[in-house]
């Protein structure tokens, strides 16, 4: 339908209200975008109004003009039912328990699927000291991360499909394993799981920020999926290390936060007065915010520890990484682990 051109009286006095009394903090710019959409009008035509009845005193006029800078207050945002995925990080994933919680998804009809964060692990790009192997293979050569760094000075956001071609060229011609095997593991498990759903979303977590250290460049988190070849309409992706799951029960925010101590959980639940399911700790733990009211939960990891060098090949004090996944269900976050009685939860 387009959008109409003539105002009412009713329409201009409705605009005046709700702008007058629109959340403190609230950009100008946003509000014009939600109420255009929310009334079948441009968002030019609305500026414009808004614009007319700060001129004539109608509403409080802008002393200060917006900042020219972007707003990141768009997370994904999904409702119902949902199974989050902390951590699989392709390609060291734990297959069989990933394939155990899958199965459970589907005898319990679960259609959304949200990964919190680490999908694809980046090895090649690590960040880690080089590990001793048992074999040739290794991380992404010298001589090619030097043309991967070349390429990416003064790189114009346009030409990032370039860039991507040619992280991929690099891993295929390299003598040893690199970015093109890991993504290899990653695309063909990514295929499978998505066939399994109607929606998948995808929350940034820190390894996929190896890839923006190693490039030193902004990228499009669209181009991560590109990455990984998915080009079908069941995957979302934005700018954020978080999403939303809107339930009957209220909101979930799906976290892949920077900090990963016991507590931060409970902090964010608190902070933000909302349910927590947190990645990024590789540690399991249900518990409540301060006030008792909202699920603060460290949903574990799906990546397998004795594939990790940094983790299996020498020991420290740190808590192991505990596998975990969270279903939730009519509303309730249902925390599955290595423990978990599978044959009786297919039941419920």
């Amino acid at each position: 339908m387009a959008a109409r051109i003539c105002w009412t009286k009713e329409e201009l006095d409705r605009l005046a209200k709700e702008f007058s009394e629109r959340i403190p903090g609230t950009y100008t710019s946003y509000f014009c975008k939600i109420w255009a959409q929310k009334n079948n009008r441009s968002i030019a035509s609305v500026r414009s109004q808004i614009e007319r009845m700060m001129s004539s005193g109608v509403v409080a006029r802008e002393i200060v003009s917006e900042s020219p800078y972007p707003t990141y207050n768009e997370p994904l945002v999904s409702e119902g039912d949902a199974v989050v995925l902390p951590d699989v990080e392709f390609p060291f994933h734990n297959s069989e328990f990933l394939n155990r919680v899958l199965d459970l998804c589907q005898k319990w009809n679960i259609k959304k699927a949200i990964f919190a964060g680490d999908v694809l692990h980046f090895d090649s790009l690590s960040g880690w000291e080089p590990n001793w192997t048992n074999t040739d293979k290794g991380g992404i050569t010298a001589e090619a991360e030097k043309v991967l760094m070349d390429f990416a000075k003064n790189l114009p956001s346009k030409r990032q499909g370039e860039l991507m071609n040619l992280i991929v060229d690099i891993g295929e011609k390299s003598e040893q394993d690199g970015v093109s095997t890991e993504l290899n593991v990653a695309r063909r498990a990514l295929r499978n799981i998505e066939g399994l759903f109607d929606s998948c979303d995808f929350v940034i977590g820190n390894h996929e920020g190896r890839l923006l250290r190693a490039l030193k460049t902004t990228l499009d988190p669209e181009e991560l999926l590109r990455l990984v070849d998915i080009k079908n309409q069941k995957w979302r992706i934005a700018p954020y290390y978080f999403s939303y799951l809107d339930t009957s029960q209220g909101r979930f925010m799906i976290e892949h936060p920077k900090g990963a101590a016991e507590s931060t959980a409970q902090g964010l639940a608190a902070k933000f007065n909302m349910h927590v399911i947190m990645a990024h700790s590789h540690a399991l733990d249900f518990t409540w915010d301060i006030s008792g009211k909202y699920f603060a939960i460290q949903a574990g990891c799906m990546v397998d520890e004795m594939k990790l060098p940094y983790a299996a090949q020498r020991h420290t004090t740190k808590r192991m990484h505990k596998l975990g996944a969270v279903i939730v269900r009519d509303g309730y976050p249902f925390l599955l682990h290595d423990k978990t009685p599978w044959k009786l939860m297919a039941k419920m």
